[in-house]
């Protein structure tokens, strides 16, 4: 499959959301490992109480997904369905651990046979969508994305799916007018809005996609979500405007709201060097280069500090990097161009 599905089929991965309406209450949409593993204690603690919970049992497998304890999570679904022989939901959940685990046949055979069970709620065909397109099947992921909008025209995940679809394929207009209902059904959606953003920012209109960003931001400064990438866009935005101050204040909250976010540092980076070679320059870069060993731009990026510096040979093995990354590029293991 082509580079480009594969960035498409990560970034979609990503943002599938463990079972619609079975979260733990009171989570954040992105709690720290910290926080998951005081939830995961608590449900424990509970389900010692009562093994018959069915709802602690699969907030339990979710908060064990998210954590990638997989086969404590499993060893969960087999209690349930022992419990519960007839019951679609083990199958469900072993289809969600197949899929977050990169097992996209297996995912699609326990999906399938959800619905061979009667569990036909919108999780049970996203994750086969999904399964489908990371096997390759795109067109299915589409017409299936299609079908579940068919039946509920509200679901703002699956309008999501369709955006994020349509974006990577290239269809921009269309994959704007979907992110806007995904808007239209949840305004506070901060992927829709980062993601019109970097739509208006291709189409050249600098102002709207500015206006997208600071939505995104607003809403992920305002419920403490770990979210850097309208606040990189938006630095550069700025820094590209000639705005560099503004550009590094903004890329530098970025860092803070997200310090595992490689993009925010070459931003900064790119901000630091129009000021001049500062250490600063050269210390974003090595942290975006330690978070994602592929990201080419940031050697080249590497290569004209070290030119400006002065320091002639380290600028040429950083160009040599740059040129290699280029001709034999390594996945982001983040799923987003860079």
């Amino acid at each position: 499959m082509r580079t480009g599905v594969w960035i498409c089929t990560a970034l979609l991965a990503a943002d599938l959301v463990c079972a619609g309406g079975q979260s733990p209450d009171n989570v954040q949409a992105n709690p720290g490992r910290g926080e998951l593993e005081s939830i995961r204690a608590s449900l424990e603690e509970k389900l010692l109480r009562d093994q018959a919970n069915k709802r602690a049992r699969i907030q339990l497998v979710e908060v064990l997904i998210r954590l990638a304890r997989w086969a404590d999570a499993q060893q969960q679904v087999q209690i349930m369905s022992r419990q519960s022989p007839q019951d679609a939901e083990p199958v469900f959940l072993s289809a969600l651990i197949a899929f977050r685990r990169g097992d996209p046949h297996r995912a699609s055979d326990l999906a399938s046979r959800c619905i061979l069970l009667g569990d036909v709620r919108p999780e049970v065909y996203k994750i086969l969508a999904l399964s489908e397109y990371l096997l390759g099947q795109t067109e299915q992921f589409e017409n299936r994305v299609r079908a579940i909008l068919q039946r509920n025209p509200s679901d703002a995940e699956a309008q999501f799916f369709l955006a994020r679809y349509l974006y990577e394929m290239g269809r921009f207009a269309e994959a704007l007018s979907a992110f806007q209902k995904v808007l239209q059904i949840e305004p506070e959606h901060y992927k829709a809005h980062y993601y019109a953003g970097l739509i208006y920012a291709s189409a050249g209109d600098k102002q709207r996609a500015r206006e997208e960003y600071l939505a995104s931001i607003k809403i992920v400064e305002g419920r403490k979500i770990r979210y850097a990438w309208p606040f990189a866009d938006l630095g550069r935005e700025l820094n590209d405007a000639g705005e560099s101050d503004r550009a590094i204040t903004w890329l530098t909250r970025g860092i803070q709201n997200d310090p595992s976010c490689p993009k925010t540092y070459y931003e900064y980076a790119r901000a630091r060097l129009e000021k001049g070679a500062g250490s600063q320059v050269k210390e974003a870069l090595a942290e975006a280069i330690r978070l994602d060993a592929g990201y080419a731009n940031a050697y080249y990026l590497l290569a004209r500090y070290y030119r400006k510096s002065g320091e002639t040979q380290l600028a040429d093995e950083a160009l040599v990097k740059f040129r290699e990354l280029k001709a034999h590029p390594i996945p982001s293991p983040y799923g987003l161009r860079r």
